[in-house]
């Protein structure tokens, strides 16, 4: 059989796997076939979404690129084109309970930490309660936060106002005033204290009402909720 013969009867087959080629840190190359002059990684045949998009690609077709899950999912149904969501390195992160991490855009909510890349804070995104209730006083939140052991980590602190303020509140929601996406379970029975002792008065400290996502301050042995972070060690 002749190289031309045996090219015809490929192409006339069922449609090839799609294979990943990893040169390097960076460069993909995406084929039909192995390259092993390229398969430092070796070669992953790839289904689903990406085989679809890449192909859509090949036979120059449209391809939605998007940001995240949500506009993925609009696109997809607006123009039934397959999508490609691109990874945003300045997105947070959401970190399971078996320590796996998903792009924090991505609908599941049932993680145990958001990883906040250009800050490097974690935060422990459920509610510091007492069998559902408010601690006594902030000081009983702050000895809460310390006692958390989350993916192993043994370093959680009672947060600071400034985490609320650059990391759980958002006032585009409202009870909770927080993503609900990233805080799903946020109890709103009471205000959540934070760190942040009041230079006024070591006997007064700011909390924040997250049902509207307001800061102020109170006296310490007020009840409250809390949330706990850490920040990731360089």
């Amino acid at each position: 059989m002749t190289h031309s013969e045996t090219a015809t009867l490929e192409a006339q087959a069922a449609p090839p796997s799609l294979f990943i080629h990893v040169a390097g840190d960076v460069n993909i190359h995406a084929g039909t076939r192995r390259d092993p002059g390229l398969s430092i990684l070796g070669a992953l045949p790839i289904s689903g979404t990406i085989a679809q998009a890449l192909r859509a690609v090949q036979d120059g077709q449209r391809v939605n690129v998007t940001e995240g899950p949500a506009t993925a999912a609009a696109a997809h149904a607006a123009t039934g084109a397959p999508s490609i969501i691109i990874r945003d390195p300045a997105q947070p992160l959401k970190a399971m309970a078996d320590g796996h991490q998903v792009d924090a855009r991505e609908t599941v909510t049932d993680h145990v930490a958001l990883i906040f890349p250009e800050s490097g804070i974690w935060v422990h995104p459920t509610t510091l309660a007492r069998d559902g209730k408010a601690y006594a006083n902030q000081a009983a939140v702050e000895a809460a936060a310390k006692e958390l052991r989350v993916l192993g980590h043994d370093d959680w602190h009672l947060a600071p106002d400034t985490v609320y303020d650059r990391h759980v509140i958002d006032r585009r929601f409202h009870k909770p005033a927080a993503d609900p996406n990233l805080y799903p379970h946020l109890l709103l029975t009471d205000w959540y204290w934070t760190s942040t002792i009041a230079p006024w008065s070591a006997a007064s400290a700011f909390y924040v009402p997250l049902g509207y996502g307001g800061v102020s301050y109170g006296p310490r042995d007020y009840s409250g909720f809390g949330l706990a972070c850490r920040r990731a060690r360089q």
